[in-house]
């Protein structure tokens, strides 16, 4: 098959693959100057504005590429998500207070993220701040509809919010969730 294109399309075809290049220069340069005596650097995805980069999708992509790669990434976002997170250890956790550990479907790796369960500690607590200002059992407001719906949609956040601290910011990988529950 032949596909007959103009010059004036060679040439912006060929100036992309080009920009493509000098983006991943430049965002390799400033994350080199970045790393931490350990070798170590924390993402943001919001880097590629400061080069004018517009995919600002792909950049977790380079970063990837940047740390060694999609199977060394994903190897180590594993190790990563491989212990119990306590909300406590959070600034950020509003009137959260519960454990959870995350169980990851080794099936699904695709467009830059890992797919994720999270079952949460039995044990854990809210306190509904805008309603009675009292605390409850999850384990209890998960029965009730009329509250569950919010409170789950905000759990959901805030684990988003703590596994973006702790595995996307350190692997350029994405956590999405899959199912969340209390454990009984």
């Amino acid at each position: 098959m032949k596909i007959i294109i103009t010059e004036k399309q060679c040439n912006r075809l060929l100036e992309s693959e080009n920009e493509e290049e000098r983006a991943k220069k430049a965002l390799f340069s400033i994350w080199q100057n970045e790393l931490d005596s350990e070798g170590k650097i924390d993402f943001d995805s919001k880097i590629a504005n400061y080069i004018n980069y517009k995919p600002i999708g792909r950049t977790h992509e380079l970063y990837r590429d940047f740390l060694g790669g999609w199977d060394k990434m994903v190897e180590k976002s594993y190790e990563l998500m491989d212990r119990t997170f306590d909300t406590n250890d959070y600034d950020f956790r509003g009137g959260y207070d519960f454990r959870f550990k995350v169980q990851v479907h080794s099936d699904y790796e695709e467009d830059n993220t890992i797919l994720v369960d999270y079952p949460i500690e039995s044990d854990g607590k809210v306190t509904l701040i805008m309603t009675d200002g009292e605390t409850h059992l999850l384990s209890k407001i998960e029965y009730n509809p009329d509250l569950w719906w919010e409170v789950e949609s905000e759990i959901v956040s805030l684990i988003g919010d703590i596994l973006y601290l702790e595995v996307t910011k350190k692997t350029g990988i994405l956590i999405d969730v899959n199912m969340l529950w209390i454990k009984e």
